[in-house]
């Protein structure tokens, strides 16, 4: 689909309906949550309680995590399904039980990220053996780090994409998605 000639409140809901993703990138994520449709992390949720909404639409339970109490506030006030718990927490350091969801989301989180080693070795953590993790990320950087990283913590890519998204910050408006399965 061409995005010059699609408005930017179509744009935002064919495509960045999750948060940062590129086109056609949501698809892919609304693919992995439908089939494998279980309880869900959603690391890194932002302000925007529509788009976990749209995510907790596509699996049993969404729990959308953020650092920022403000945001996790902001986004709980947002129309939202009854399916969600937003909770304040740190991504390096998730207060929940070894293997407790079957997916975990972070879109546009890598952006800041200090130590990616960490932050996929606590992902892997929470998400039970053959869960998903979804990951999206700026194109500007490079994949190499996040892939290091994904392999130490046992983690296997399964998908990968490069798309157009004029919601990515800086020049390059680009996203990459990258799926892994838990080892």
């Amino acid at each position: 689909m061409d995005q010059m000639h699609i408005p930017q409140s179509a744009w935002a809901l064919e495509h960045h309906r999750f948060g940062l993703a590129g086109e056609g990138q949501a698809d892919v994520v609304e693919k992995f949550l439908v089939r494998y449709r279980g309880v869900v992390a959603d690391v890194g949720c932002g302000l925007q309680g529509q788009q976990a909404s749209n995510l907790a639409r596509l699996c049993r339970w969404l729990v959308a995590v953020d650092k920022n109490p403000g945001m996790v506030r902001a986004a709980s006030l947002d129309p939202n399904a009854p399916n969600i718990t937003f909770v304040a927490a740190n991504a390096y350091d998730l207060p929940f039980a070894a293997a407790a969801f079957d997916s975990v989301v972070a879109l546009g989180l890598l952006a800041y990220i200090t130590d990616l080693t960490r932050l996929l070795a606590e992902f892997r953590r929470v998400v039970r053996k053959g869960g998903m993790i979804i990951l999206t990320d700026s194109v500007g950087r490079s994949d190499r780090p996040v892939l290091s990283a994904a392999a130490a913590a046992a983690l296997r890519l399964v998908e990968e994409s490069e798309a157009h998204c004029p919601a990515a910050s800086g020049s390059i408006k680009r996203r990459r998605l990258l799926v892994f399965e838990a080892r």
